[in-house]
């Protein structure tokens, strides 16, 4: 049975659970109701979502809201553009099928990462903005009481001229991303810039052991800036063109020899788009086109 008739039958199935209100029967603790009423993974990474969120598109990155009532992640179209998608549980526990968020659709769109606290999401897109494209820039909404505000392009030191993509965010609000900026290690780095309640402070280079010579990218920070997962291609002793790493900050805010999170989880292609959900239960990740999850307690054994 070849990808596409497999694809077509979960979608059936899938969909069938979703609007019967399946989703509300998966746990008594409301913990998979809040993830599209899907079977919670173990230690060995599944496919979130078949025929949902994972199709027979390109599919990744995954945020949810604090609530857990909505679900964005990203889908290349058949334009070859990448929009940012969401689905959304209603009051009786049902997930409505993905579509093209209200904010993304006209625009090459991707990343979407909602802050700690619920009360931002930061994204990356293409739209033009004058003195900065063509390139990606980081764009960031508010939540209000009618879903997001207006996308607002918080400009220099956040942005540049260059590529700055996949925003992770702290709970103090001080963004991790990737940019190609000079005086870097390599021509991909990852970088942050702190937030001092009003505006963005000049960047910081994370530096070596975490930026190297090989393009680093897809930083993934934990809320209280503990630890670190992000990509970085072609580095000695990885599995494939692009892996998954962890490194882990001490109290002086010294980063740790990154250690590659294995076969478990890296393949011999690229793997990317590295988060962990804010319950902390959770861990997802991108491969072969289809988002994955699994159980957070994986990266546990990476700590010294």
């Amino acid at each position: 049975m070849n990808k596409s008739i497999i694809m077509a039958v979960l979608i059936v199935i899938s969909v069938l659970g979703l609007f019967c209100g399946g989703s509300g029967e998966k746990g008594s603790d409301g913990a998979t109701s809040a993830y599209l009423g899907m079977k919670p993974p173990g230690t060995t990474p599944v496919i979130f979502a078949p025929g949902i969120v994972s199709t027979d598109e390109n599919e990744l990155n995954a945020t949810i809201t604090i609530d857990g009532s909505e679900f964005y992640f990203t889908r290349r179209m058949k334009d070859r553009k990448f929009h940012i998608m969401v689905t959304r549980r209603s009051a009786d526990g049902a997930w409505s099928v993905p579509e093209i968020a209200p904010f993304s659709g006209t625009f090459s769109e991707a990343d979407p990462f909602i802050s700690p606290d619920g009360k931002k999401m930061y994204y990356i897109s293409r739209r033009p903005v004058d003195g900065y494209g063509p390139p990606h820039d980081i764009f960031i909404m508010d939540r209000t009481e009618d879903g997001w505000s207006e996308p607002f392009h918080p400009g220099y030191p956040l942005n540049t001229p260059t590529n700055e993509i996949y925003p992770s965010v702290t709970s103090d609000g001080t963004v991790y991303y990737v940019a190609e900026l000079y005086g870097g290690v390599g021509r991909r780095d990852v970088y942050r810039c702190r937030y001092d309640g009003e505006k963005y402070l000049n960047s910081e280079l994370i530096p070596e052991p975490v930026s190297s010579e090989y393009n680093e990218g897809d930083p993934y920070i934990a809320p209280d800036e503990s630890y670190l997962i992000f990509v970085s291609v072609d580095r000695p002793g990885g599995f494939g063109s692009g892996d998954l790493y962890i490194s882990f900050r001490n109290k002086y805010g010294e980063w740790s020899e990154p250690k590659n999170l294995g076969d478990t989880i890296n393949s011999k292609g690229y793997d990317y788009t590295p988060v962990v959900t804010h319950d902390g239960k959770y861990f997802f990740f991108t491969k072969n086109g289809d988002v994955y999850w699994v159980s957070a307690l994986i990266l546990e054994e990476y700590r010294d």
